[in-house]
């Protein structure tokens, strides 16, 4: 892994992040902030399976997704190797979150629960909503408003790694908000918000 790359793309996704995100009065909601964040990185663990077996390997989107439709209407994505980019290997959206929390000291959210709350939530009301947790946007929100700038700029990264570069500009905003925010609540704000964004089609 060409770690000039990845920092070089996170470096500039966080600042047009930053950009975006800003209120009229210039300050930032660190809630809002990693909810985007998270929001982005989910959705590439699920865009990253995308580009690895169906559009490089040819492999129909049925034969890596359990495509589960809600009563709306609406269809939710599930594949294993989507959660391994999520929680799963050496340079999953988990893996540069909880080296924060080591980093820090700080206690790890239940990871499992989050994974099971997001499967559960799904068509529900409660569905891309941070729990306990206000943002400006819902996950769809910020995937919506925010996934082609963000793919713009770690498109750049090799197939079926984007999920890595948008995890290393979280990190980097954990980092940076730790004194107004834990580290432990940020943490579960970015990997509830990626479980949730795994699973959607914007």
């Amino acid at each position: 892994m060409n770690n000039t790359v990845y920092k070089k793309c996170a470096d500039e996704l966080f600042a047009r992040l930053m950009l975006g995100l800003k209120n009229p009065d210039g300050s930032l909601h660190p809630q809002s902030f990693l909810c985007c964040l998270g929001s982005l990185a989910g959705y590439a663990c699920k865009q990253d399976v995308i580009d690895e077996y169906v559009k490089d390997k040819g492999l129909a989107a049925s034969d890596v997704f359990d495509i589960i439709p809600s009563k709306s209407g609406e269809r939710y994505y599930f594949s294993k190797l989507a959660d391994d980019k999520l929680a799963g290997d050496d340079h999953s959206v988990w893996t540069y979150v909880s080296a924060v929390l080591v980093k820090t000291g700080s206690d790890a959210p239940d990871i499992g629960e989050i994974f099971s709350h997001a499967a559960k939530s799904c068509g529900g009301e409660d569905f891309g909503k941070v729990r306990s947790c206000e943002t400006g946007e819902d996950i769809r929100g910020y995937v919506s408003l925010m996934w082609k700038p963000a793919h713009s700029i770690v498109s750049e990264c090799p197939h079926g790694t984007m999920h890595a570069c948008i995890a290393m500009a979280a990190q980097k905003a954990m980092l940076a908000f730790r004194s107004v925010l834990s580290p432990t609540e940020q943490a579960r704000i970015v990997m509830e918000s990626a479980a949730a964004a795994a699973k959607i089609k914007i």
